[in-house]
């Protein structure tokens, strides 16, 4: 869900950032007053609120029906909700896609709309349906649309302050208007982040709506762990089969499901949490996956940037409200991490950090050899060769060579030392279930399955235009295939493969080539920077 919310709020920013970047720029060159400005955002807030839910429905393939021809329980939890708070029924959406997933979106209450996909009916039994419906139900009774609006119009306001202040640091009174603006540029660092924290919290508003409606916190807690970390497995051949006919003869007169597609979907529960047959073992991976959530430091630091709080958090959360209801919690999480994980994290900054202190000692160097000798040829040659040694060293380091052993999914959501910067190279073999972002036409990202779970497939190019076209014109014809992916396991926070070399049932190997491209600039930097370098050098001597 946080995922799905991200990429609408991306793809909104898309669609109006472009508008929005000329129409300040002709403000800002016509020197147009501050309060004109201000004017001007408010309505290009205004403007986005009213067209966003129509944007949305354009860019994702949602077919509407009726919550009872989908499913009863769902069907009666929004007209129990409705009822009782004396709201219109949401409009109600299916995504045809096997990557589980839900969200809403909408002007207000009463126009709002539910969308779930195909994937969340297969991995979720009854009760987490129910629970996961009720929590988009809390955005719709929490008006959730307009206090998000309201909020994000702060840090707009802010930063137009800024820009348009520092224009009139020249007048008589420039020095304190550009104080003003300075602290408006502060303000709007640190509203972003206010805003942010707003939208966690109110998540954990929805998840208690949740838990209250249904009375069972436990069912949205067990169905935060197949959404969030992906550990829901696949029923056994004849079960699958099973399900699909029937599921197909009651979705199929909307256009939401095919039987022959539907067969890639199936990843519905098998035992207590979908995992596997012991639920006791569940539980264990369950746990495991968590503990990156609560003891891996780059988890509190990305956290800060989420609009969703990390799920081992809401998980915690639910299941205090269900020991409140006189109930288990579904999970026990140990609560000390058995070692410290900062000299990891520590090392992970480091390597970040290594072509910034390549350019740093090779711009010494360069000052040194080049530039006091009366010799800037020389000296950015030893720049160069600086940034391209630490890019090469941090190349080294994101994107490790070795083995890609087999894996599976359950296993790797249980990794702690593992991050953006520090992968686990991996070969997963799996089944295509649908796109990291259902129903988006274009989304070049994909969902693989395994006996254990499934994950995200990131797929990455050099030059993003090569991603939009994958996405747009080939990714479909990945689902329901059979594959072998390698590449690098990370967590940011989201679980996810960083594809390399994708193997197809028909003997095809789909590459990407964006660290290949990556290590040649790297190399050609370092090796132009070291024989202009060594050149000025013997030429000096």
């Amino acid at each position: 869900m946080a995922r799905l919310a991200l990429h609408s709020a991306l793809t909104l920013a898309l669609l109006f950032g472009l508008l929005f970047a000329v129409a300040t720029a002709v403000l800002y060159v016509l020197e147009a007053p501050l309060w004109l400005a201000l004017v001007v955002a408010l309505f290009f807030a205004g403007l986005q609120y009213a067209i966003s839910p129509f944007i949305i429905q354009w860019v994702h393939k949602i077919d509407w029906v009726t919550p009872d021809s989908i499913d009863s329980g769902i069907a009666s939890l929004i007209r129990s909700v409705c009822h009782e708070h004396g709201l219109r029924e949401p409009r109600f959406g299916v995504i045809s896609d096997g990557n589980p997933n839900a969200f809403t979106f909408g002007h207000y209450p009463g126009n709002a709309r539910v969308v779930i996909t195909t994937g969340l009916l297969e991995v979720c039994d009854t009760e987490q349906r129910r629970a996961v419906v009720a929590h988009e139900m809390g955005h719709i009774i929490h008006w959730d649309f307009v206090v998000m609006t309201v909020a994000a119009t702060v840090p707009l306001i802010l930063y137009y302050i800024y820009r348009f202040g520092i224009r009139v640091r020249s007048r008589r009174d420039g020095g304190v208007v550009l104080l003003v603006a300075l602290g408006a540029f502060v303000a709007y660092l640190i509203s972003q982040y206010i805003v942010l924290l707003l939208s966690r919290v109110r998540e954990y508003y929805a998840d208690e709506f949740s838990a209250h409606t249904t009375h069972n916190p436990n069912a949205l807690a067990t169905g935060l762990v197949k959404i969030a970390y992906g550990l829901a497995r696949s029923r056994p051949p004849a079960e699958k089969e099973e399900q699909m006919v029937t599921a197909s003869a009651g979705m199929k007169p909307f256009g939401i499901f095919d039987a022959t597609y539907g067969k890639s979907m199936a990843v519905a529960t098998a035992g207590a949490y979908g995992l596997t047959d012991d639920g006791a073992q569940a539980t264990t991976h369950a746990a495991d996956a968590m503990k990156w959530d609560l003891w891996n430091p780059w988890a509190f630091f990305m956290e800060l940037r989420s609009t969703h709080p990390l799920p081992a958090k809401r998980i915690r959360a639910l299941g205090s409200i269900a020991e409140k209801m006189g109930q288990a919690r579904a999970f026990v999480i140990p609560d000390r991490a058995p070692e410290s994980y900062w000299d990891e994290f520590g090392m992970d900054l480091l390597a970040s950090a290594l072509p910034l202190i390549g350019l740093v000692v090779g711009l010494a160097v360069g000052v040194g050899l080049g530039f006091a000798q009366a010799m800037p040829v020389t000296g950015f040659a030893c720049i160069a060769l600086g940034l391209g040694i630490g890019w090469l060293a941090k190349l080294a380091f994101t994107y490790p060579m070795g083995r890609f052993a087999p894996g599976r999914v359950a296993s790797l959501v249980g990794e702690i030392k593992v991050s953006g910067v520090r992968p686990i190279p991996v070969r997963l073999e799996g089944q295509v279930i649908g796109r990291g972002i259902p129903g988006l036409y274009w989304g070049d990202d994909l969902v693989m399955q395994d006996d254990s779970g499934f994950i995200l497939l990131q797929y990455r190019q050099p030059i993003a235009v090569l991603e939009f076209l994958f996405g747009l014109f080939r990714a479909e014809g990945f689902i329901g295939q059979r594959v072998i992916a390698e590449g690098w396991y990370r967590r940011a926070p989201v679980p996810y493969l960083e594809l390399w070399k994708v193997h197809m049932p028909n003997g095809d190997t789909h590459t990407s080539h964006n660290r290949g491209l990556a290590f040649l600039l790297a190399s050609l930097l370092t090796a132009g920077g070291l024989i202009v370098a060594l050149m000025g050098m013997a030429g000096q001597m």
